[in-house]
């Protein structure tokens, strides 16, 4: 590798998930102006780094999301996603559509909890829909995940 930065690299990502939605992570940091596209089966990610690094990754999903209702946070250490899953149900058993091990890939173990000891935070499902819509649709700002992240997940 040069150690110039010109090289194009993908990022180290991280995930984790319930039966309606995956938590994303992509950690880069000081990353200011994103190009940032979701759609019903991938995520695009391209931006640099504080330190002019660029970073570029498309993440081809196992199963269909939902765009409209996912939510993003561009914070000064990473770029927090939720991506609300089309349909609940069972867990997936990978993120990805592909079936490879990719090194900058890796589970949130912070975030993950099993499906068979997964208690939802909220009683009812519709509390939950209630609480998106009143999030709004895919934005970018530091305060859209605060409401559906558990303060426990919080590392700052």
């Amino acid at each position: 590798m040069s150690g110039q930065g010109a090289e194009i690299r993908p990022p180290s990502v991280t995930w984790a998930q319930r039966r309606h939605l995956l938590y994303l992570t992509i950690n880069v940091t000081d990353c200011k102006k994103p190009d940032i596209k979701l759609s019903h089966d991938k995520l695009y990610f391209r931006g640099k780094n504080g330190e002019g690094q660029e970073y570029e990754v498309t993440l081809e999903f196992l199963n269909e999301v939902n765009p409209d209702t996912s939510k993003q946070s561009v914070k000064d250490r990473a770029i927090d996603f939720i991506v609300m899953k089309k349909e609940p149900g069972p867990y997936w058993t990978r993120l990805l559509k592909d079936n490879k091990k990719y090194h900058w890939l890796k589970v949130d173990f912070a975030k993950w909890k099993d499906e068979d000891d997964q208690d939802f935070e909220m009683n009812d499902e519709s509390d939950f829909e209630e609480m998106m819509k009143q999030m709004g649709g895919l934005q970018s700002s530091s305060n859209d995940l605060n409401d559906l992240v558990d303060p426990d997940d919080e590392k700052d």
